[in-house]
Formats: structure tokens, sequence, C-alpha cells
């Protein structure tokens, strides 16, 4: 879903003249991996999918909590928090606008039979219908997001800018301070 995200935030930091010269450390970089597994496990156990996705969501909600002293990982868990909700309570997948979703050149039937491990179809009943899949994208990827994901793509573009020793702060920025910093 990120990818042409992550790409353009290593162009841009390519562009501000960034390298990688060491990876940041996290904290409990196990909770990720056991994050990926249990989305590796919905994809090949759909029909409880769900169930996996919604526990893949408290890792990586706790990875990014272990995480938080880095500004980008803030932002990321603001915007995983907010699709957990709709996921939580939606029974483990994220509703999507299928008028919105009819732009997609996708094959929408594995949402609309129920089959999708991760998607279901907005409708009245849906909770929390603001925070679900209801934003059509077009970009190099065309995709219908959440608010949440915006804010996991902002994250994802700030953590790339300070993997490349080119961070930009938000903080600083609304204090009218210098934009780029160095741990």
């Amino acid at each position: 879903m990120l990818l042409d995200v992550i790409a353009l935030s290593f162009l841009v930091a390519l562009l501000r003249g960034g390298r990688i010269k060491e990876f940041p450390k996290f904290n409990q970089i196990k909770l990720l991996i056991v994050t990926i597994l249990l989305q590796a496990c919905a994809v090949f156990f759909p029909t409880i999918g769900g169930l996996f996705i919604s526990i893949a969501y408290v890792f990586i909600l706790a990875f990014l909590v272990f995480n938080r002293e880095f500004e980008d990982m803030r932002i990321f868990l603001i915007g995983w928090f907010l699709n957990a909700i709709a996921i939580w309570s939606n029974n483990g997948k994220m509703p999507i606008d299928l008028v919105q979703a009819a732009k997609l050149p996708y094959d929408l039937e594995p949402v609309i039979n129920g089959t999708n491990f991760k998607h279901s179809v907005l409708t009245e009943s849906s909770n929390f219908p603001f925070l679900t899949d209801v934003i059509y994208m077009p970009s190099i990827i065309p995709r219908i997001i959440s608010i949440g994901d915006i804010f996991i793509m902002l994250g994802a573009f700030l953590l790339v800018q300070r993997l490349m020793n080119k961070p930009i702060s938000l903080l600083q920025l609304r204090e009218g301070k210098s934009y780029a910093t160095k741990n």
C-alpha cells in the first residue's frame, strides 16, 4: 500500500542531500515481526483473517508505543490507532466505500462476496464510517484510503527523511525553528 509513498519519500530525501548513514535502533522489533507474521496468516486463512488482522493491530500499536520517542512514530501511532478503531469495531475488517472503490482498476468481487481477508463493504451498519476507507487517492497506485492512512503516509515520509539523515520536525516547524534536526 505504501510502496509509492515510500519511494517518493526516498526520492525527496535524496534530492535534499540525504544518505543512509546509520539505521535507527527501534525498541521491541519482535513486535513488528509478529505483526507481519499475523498479517501473512490472514492471507492464508481468509475465513478468520479478521481475527489475525485485529491481533496484528495490537502488536503494531505496542511496537509504536515502545518507539514513541520518535516524532514520526507518534504520527504512525495516530494513524494505526484510527485504523484499528475502524477495524476492531467492524469484525476485523476495514470497510471500503464501493462507490469510491469502483474507480479502482482492481477486482472488487472478493470484497463484495466477503472473501477478502482485510476489507468488507461499507454499509449503513458499519461502525465509525468516517474512519473507514472512503477517500479516493489517484496516484501512481490508485487506492481508497482512510484518515488513518493519511497519518501513516505522513509518518512514513517523515521516517524516511530521518533514515536518510535529513529529519523534518513538525514540532519545530510549528514553533518557527529550523525544520531539520539531527539526533
